[in-house]
């Protein structure tokens, strides 16, 4: 499938793009080779001149396929992936986080413009970040640490938000105004954007926008209300095809000005604020006798709150002072609260006494960031090379607090019965202080057509542990303050054979620190069969050594990129695991070497100005080794096969484009386990048209899973072929993890 795209590409004039047919394909949002890729250098370059794998998903691209959140995003991203959460500790059908490569949770790095997104703790989340008012969003594949921290171990997600010129270029007028509005089925979202731009002054713009998604549980037409092959307990409240009711509220505010006061000069202030409120009643075991302090009780409301908050508030500065030795300087200095808040109540009716028990549950987890950092670019000539230094420091430190009480109330009397602060768990708040230097060097000979990238960081990591007075150290493993340094080097290289075919290689390592919860974290008897979950102050940063070539062609009509990855890590953290043979204690560990290898192709061909064929695929291999002396075993994060293949068409005389996609998943075929489940493969199709009845309206429609196709996917893992117990299936259904079946999707975009 894919070498034919290839050799299509290939077939075609071998001749370069022309200015007028690079501009018709963005005007038409055609992915290209031409993409504008600003984290593989930390200097906008086209995505071919780099040697590395990045993806660019545009603010076209987003609208024109309704996406509906991060999962949306890299629905046709192959070997990238957002997983789902349903387990009966995270009801709010939150999503996961990235994982690229098979690389996922906190080792993928989270940027937008620059800030950091706080790191995912046990049954948590990392989707903090909206998309309406989004420009582009980039994801490099591989570890980044060089240039963008030390915890870019297998890759960066980075978004950037939209400009004023975004939406005043060709308006001839000094403001613009944006109002969108769209629907999905799958959740009935139904989400509300308004936006202005604004030229203030010849020196002065700014733009504002203001969004509103409202969305209530998902509907997963092709789950099994028998629970599948788990079966669905009697017990079980609901079906096993139903997720627990809810309604999601999510508000966006953002707002940036722009001042130029010299050609020279650009500085940006930004303000963002992110809150998403969600409450559940979590219905799974309503209506249930448990026994509470040997008492039988019948289990009654289970109301669920989570706030998710993200605030940015950033002062940003280019300047260009043109002296001899510094070109460019970029400074820049945010400050990025963020918190998950959750607030249950708990209704019982004890059996013997008629009297109702309310349990009032609070986790609020936060994290502060503090970040600052200055880049200095110098250009020069040495012998027959031309040089790019791009140099600096990055630093930030983040504050981590973790508050947890449970509250038990008779609710007929209104008495206090007790206060539990930490319900059992121990969590160490932690200060965390980041302080690296960088250097990169991009060296042009040959006129350009070699690029050779050196590139080294030197990372600083100290976390400080921040015990209160209600944290019980276990005795042998108490906290205690970590810290590391490393050198971390970075080499890459892009070489054009010709005018049309070039290749790459890269070499890069990574560096990620454990994070204070697999430090900290403790939970006497919380670990089943009467073991614990017990700290580990003594494990080891993960690190990676990545190398990757490819081959690339660049065509009039077409492009294709072909690449080979190998990717070692060593001291791999895994969480909940026995720490020594036999033990029925549980904790975080480091696992002796992980290694991932694969194939990644990407290409497009115009076969007609108004049909375009674009493709791609990824292939991935992995096997884990717990101990230097054990047998190697499936690594079970990575994705063996997955491919996607589109055609585009336009209708221009009538204003109407569209676009077919088909995505495809191998099966399952190896696990690091007999009794994991294994998902089989599929084939799945969407669809999506596009028509501007008039110069400033665009209308939208999409159906994704045409053919409502059952499937599973990114599930890591996490589940076997039989539950490990009733209460299992009965908490987290298999079922709840089936992927969307048939879908509907409509929008509307004015442009005034």
């Amino acid at each position: 499938m894919f070498l034919a795209l290839a050799t299509a590409a290939a077939l075609a004039q071998a001749t370069a793009p022309s200015r007028a047919e690079t501009e018709a394909a963005r005007a038409a949002n055609v992915s290209s080779a031409d993409e504008i890729t600003v984290t593989a250098t930390r200097e906008e370059r086209q995505r071919f001149d780099v040697p590395a794998n990045i993806s660019v998903i545009s603010r076209q691209q987003m609208d024109d396929r309704a996406t509906r959140d991060i999962q949306d995003l890299v629905r046709y991203e192959p070997g990238v992936s957002v997983d789902r959460v349903t387990t009966g500790t995270d009801p709010w059908h939150n999503l996961g986080g990235f994982t690229i490569r098979g690389v996922t949770g906190n080792r993928v790095q989270i940027r937008v413009d620059g800030a950091r997104v706080m790191e995912r703790i046990t049954d948590g989340t990392r989707d903090l970040v909206d998309l309406p008012y989004m420009r582009s969003v980039e994801i490099m594949r591989g570890p980044g640490s060089v240039l963008w921290g030390a915890d870019a171990l297998g890759g960066i997600v980075a978004f950037r938000t939209l400009d004023p010129d975004d939406l005043l270029r060709g308006k001839g007028r000094p403001w613009a105004v944006r109002l969108q509005t769209s629907y999905d089925s799958l959740d009935q979202a139904f989400v509300k954007t308004g936006m202005t731009a604004i030229q203030f002054s010849p020196v002065l713009q700014g733009i504002f926008v203001l969004s509103q998604r409202s969305a209530q549980a998902a509907s997963l037409s092709t789950a099994q209300a028998n629970g599948g092959i788990w079966g669905c307990p009697a017990i079980r409240a609901l079906a096993c095809n139903e997720l627990d009711p809810l309604n999601s509220s999510t508000w966006n505010g953002f707002a940036k000005l722009i001042w130029r006061p010299a050609d020279n000069h650009e500085v940006r202030l930004v303000a963002e604020a992110f809150n998403r409120n969600t409450t559940v009643d979590q219905r799974y075991d309503f209506g249930q006798t448990v026994s509470v302090s040997g008492a039988p009780h019948r289990n009654g409301q289970y109301l669920r709150n989570q706030v998710l908050g993200r605030q940015n508030f950033a002062i940003a500065h280019d300047w260009t002072p043109h002296w001899g030795w510094i070109d460019a300087v970029r400074w820049n200095v945010s400050y990025s609260p963020q918190s998950r808040m959750l607030d249950s109540n708990r209704y019982q009716l004890n059996l013997n006494t008629n009297q109702q028990r309310r349990t009032n549950a609070i986790l609020n987890y936060q994290e502060n960031f503090l970040q600052g950092e200055v880049q200095l670019t110098s250009r020069f000539n040495l012998g027959p090379a031309q040089h790019i230094l791009t140099y600096g420091f990055q630093g930030d430190t983040t504050k981590t607090d973790y508050f947890r009480q449970d509250t038990v109330i008779n609710a007929t009397t209104g008495n206090l019965i007790s206060v539990t602060r930490g319900s059992g768990f121990n969590f160490a708040n932690a200060n965390t202080t980041r302080a690296d230097l960088y250097l990169q060097d991009e060296i042009q000979l040959f006129d350009g057509r070699w690029t050779i990238t050196p590139g080294l960081r030197w990372a600083n990591y100290t976390i400080d542990p921040r015990p209160d007075v209600n944290y019980r150290p276990v005795p042998g493993v108490e906290p205690r303050q970590i810290s590391s340094s490393r050198f971390i080097p970075q080499l890459g290289s892009v070489f054009k054979l010709t005018d049309i075919y070039s290749v790459y290689a890269r070499y890069a390592e990574g560096f990620k620190m454990p994070t204070a919860q697999q430090l900290y974290l403790s939970l006497p008897g919380g670990a089943g069969g009467g073991g614990s979950l017990v700290p580990n102050p003594n494990l080891r940063p993960e690190s990676a050594r990545s190398y990757e070539a490819g081959f690339r062609g660049r065509f009039e009509r077409g492009w294709f990129s072909v690449g080979a990855f190998y990717t070692t890590y060593k001291d791999f953290i895994l969480a909940f695991q026995p720490p020594s043979p036999g033990s029925i204690d549980l904790t975080n560990t480091n696992v002796s070497a992980v290694t991932i290898y694969g194939v990644e192709a990407s290409a497009q061909y115009r076969i007609t100005d108004d049909l375009i064929l674009n493709g791609g695929l990824s292939y991935q291999f992995g096997e884990q080794r717990a101990t230097p002396t054990s047998a190697k075993v499936a690594f079970d994060a990575i994705m063996p096969l997955t491919a996607t293949v589109g055609l585009r068409w336009f209708k221009r005389e009538w204003n109407i484009d569209g676009e077919v996609l088909a995505s495809f998943g191998a099966p399952i075929g190896r696990t690091s386990a007999p009794n994991i489940y294994k998902p089989g493969g599929y084939a799945v199709f969407d669809s999506f048209i596009n028509w501007r009845p008039t110069a400033n309206l665009t209308l939208r429609a999409g159906v994704q899973n045409i053919f409502d196709t059952r499937y599973f996917q990114n599930l890591y893992g996490n589940y076997t072929n039989t539950p490990a117990s009733a209460a299992v299936a009965q908490t987290n259904p298999l079922e709840l993890q089936v992927a969307p079946g048939r879908t509907f999707k409509l929008s509307a975009t004015a442009d005034f």
